[in-house]
């Protein structure tokens, strides 16, 4: 499909078609890198996440279906509010403030990402799909103490931040290990430390009602969620992926 410039539906009334010499000599490049377990979508440019499609590049991570149920719990959270603030923490590819823009049409939209090749990447999906304008967009390191002005408050806070340990590395499959960005994968110390800026963010920039939502380790998810139960948060939830297991929490701030 990447090779011919079309979709499968095309591609199946395409079996008597002959790759031309330059069209072989793009497979067989793509293969070749196939062959060193570089990801698919790193090849091809693209993949699709919640129906729309997002380029991505060796900058940001791959979207994954278990973040697709997460946009579901954030989507269904915002329809609480006339006119939902939401913030992402660490927004790589966009592909969560971008999906939540489109389904959300009164929705207001901040994305941030330490990585400005990240945001880059992010602001060029939201121009394909027509939403740019309707996300602040910031290169933003939000584990610093100061990262947001007092007055900014939200309805949301939304994050899938690093928390990959080092020592769990080596267990990684070789596309995420040698091609995915490192820092967007890896946490140190004991796996929580962005878990407790994403609090500490609650704490100063949440209003009251507003929620928390998190992609986390399944290995952490007991530890996770003493942390925002301990944060004062009401309603924590922990949320299970397609797969049966913890991989996302949820915490409200009291009214």
């Amino acid at each position: 499909m990447a090779v011919l410039n079309t979709d499968r539906a095309n591609l199946l009334l395409m079996r008597e078609y002959r790759l031309s010499v330059d069209d072989q000599a793009r497979l067989d490049g793509f293969i070749q890198r196939r062959l060193k377990r570089e990801p698919l979508q790193y090849i091809v440019g693209n993949c699709e996440f919640y129906g729309f499609e997002f380029a991505v590049s060796p900058a940001v991570l791959i979207p994954r279906p278990e973040t697709e149920l997460l946009v579901e719990q954030v989507f269904e959270l915002a329809k609480n509010f006339p006119v939902p603030q939401i913030i992402d923490l660490g927004t790589g590819s966009g592909c969560i403030a971008i999906t939540l823009t489109k389904l959300l049409p009164q929705a207001q939209l901040v994305a941030v990402d330490i990585s400005a090749e990240a945001l880059a990447a992010a602001k060029s999906n939201a121009q394909k799909h027509g939403v740019a304008e309707r996300i602040d967009f910031r290169v933003c390191d939000f584990t610093q103490t100061a990262a947001f002005s007092p007055d900014e408050k939200f309805d949301l806070i939304v994050s899938n931040p690093p928390y990959v340990l080092e020592n769990e590395r080596p267990a990684l499959q070789l596309e995420v290990r040698d091609w995915e960005p490192a820092a967007a994968l890896y946490v140190g110390g004991d796996g929580l430390n962005y878990y407790r800026c994403i609090l500490d963010n609650c704490k100063k920039h949440l209003r009251s009602g507003g929620w928390a939502a998190c992609e986390m380790a399944s290995q952490r998810s007991t530890a996770i969620e003493k942390l925002f139960r301990e944060a004062g948060l009401n309603n924590v939830q922990i949320i299970q992926d397609l797969a049966g297991f913890d991989r996302h929490v949820l915490g409200q701030k009291p009214n």
